[in-house]
């Protein structure tokens, strides 16, 4: 039982930094580093995560003296990677917060402001309608798991005896952004199609009837326009959102590896 306890300073010092990652990926992982979950949840759940993968990745490679003023930066660098993979991650929710918003908007619904947990901001009811569903469709499809598997992996990618990690990945964040909103107009294209011929066919009936007052006239109809025509393209949102987790992933891990 003492040899339990006999622990090495690289050691100590390999699990503080596998630590440290883990505690920045809980902060800013999607569903689970929402505003929301208690503080205590998310460091007892990075702690697990760490007692778990700790065992497997390659930490004997490490040969750091415990005094060794390159501690701080190995700490800086972990506590980087690990807020860089959770936002990363938040890319499909912001895309179908996006999605949401545009809808919302075109809608006519964007007056009612409610905060949302999981982007920290106010939105509307539209937009926690899609945020609610995409963290189901998400757990649907276990992508908690395949998120708990890219942190994993990302130990083989970036290393902790890895001193310096590349910015250069970083100029290609633009072309992501130009993805991400094109996948929300994606989705969000079968309400701007409707609502846009719904405010033709009114425009021509005001016109051929002006005694009918368009402006109150407009807003229930589109409203009730875009509920009917997003009861019937839910099925192709939920088969974008796939499409979007897989597109998420592609770039998640093209990102770390440029690391």
């Amino acid at each position: 039982m003492p040899a339990l306890y006999n622990f090495s300073m690289t050691e100590v010092l390999a699990f503080a930094l596998v630590l440290l990652r883990m505690a920045g990926f809980v902060v800013a992982m999607p569903i689970f580093g929402t505003a929301n979950v208690p503080v205590q949840v998310k460091v007892l759940f990075a702690f697990i995560m760490t007692v778990v993968i700790f065992p497997q990745i390659g930490w004997r490679a490490m040969s750091m003296d415990i005094d060794s003023l390159l501690i701080i930066t190995l700490a800086v660098k972990e506590v980087f990677v690990g807020l860089v993979f959770g936002y990363l991650a938040r890319l499909f929710f912001i895309s179908v917060t996006m999605a949401g918003q545009i809808m919302g908007v075109s809608l006519g619904l964007s007056a009612a402001q409610l905060f949302d947990p999981m982007m920290g901001e106010s939105s509307t009811s539209f937009d926690q309608f899609f945020v609610i569903l995409a963290s189901i469709f998400f757990l649907a499809i276990n992508g908690h798991h395949i998120m708990i598997a890219g942190i994993f992996d990302s130990f083989t990618l970036v290393p902790l005896n890895k001193i310096w990690i590349s910015l250069a990945p970083f100029g290609g964040f633009g072309v992501i952004a130009e993805q991400i909103m094109a996948i929300a107009v994606k989705m969000s294209a079968p309400i701007l199609i409707s609502i846009l011929f719904m405010n033709v066919a009114i425009a021509v009936i005001g016109r051929a009837v002006p005694q009918i007052n368009i402006l109150i006239t407009s807003l229930p109809l589109n409203i009730l326009a875009g509920f009917f025509v997003l009861f019937l393209a839910l099925p192709l949102l939920l088969w974008q959102m796939h499409g979007l987790v897989n597109v998420t992933a592609d770039e998640l891990f093209r990102f770390v590896k440029a690391l």
